[in-house]
């Protein structure tokens, strides 16, 4: 998908993301010293620090921050923890699509089918 997501896909994904999210910033090309200022500004809050990070993100790529290299990043990150379930519920219904998470021990990936 090469729509850019809304703030409000953002904040939905961002609660769909958890442990390693910090070395997802690297597979979005986010430095680390944007990454330690994200923490810095929100100590407590996961969530919160992952939504920043995605809203640095979008504004750093502008027009090609799509759905498509987010999910690829997310992907290829094989050390972030992603909740592929709830992003198949909350956001695979909004955009016809299903998510598949297969996974073996050395490689997790989704597929992305659109359905026509």
């Amino acid at each position: 998908m090469s729509e850019i997501p809304t703030e409000l896909d953002l904040a939905t994904i961002a609660k769909a993301i958890g442990n390693g999210w910090e070395m997802l910033a690297a597979f979005l090309s986010i430095d680390q010293p944007k990454v330690e200022r994200i923490k810095m500004r929100y100590p407590h809050f996961t969530a919160q620090q992952v939504f920043q990070l995605l809203l640095t993100w979008r504004r750093i790529q502008c027009n090609a921050a799509s759905f498509d290299e987010l999910f690829k990043s997310m992907q290829e990150c094989g050390s972030v923890s992603v909740d592929w379930d709830m992003l198949e519920t909350t956001l695979g219904s909004r955009f016809g699509m299903c998510l598949f998470l297969l996974s073996t021990e050395v490689l997790i990936c989704f597929i992305v089918f659109y359905l026509f």
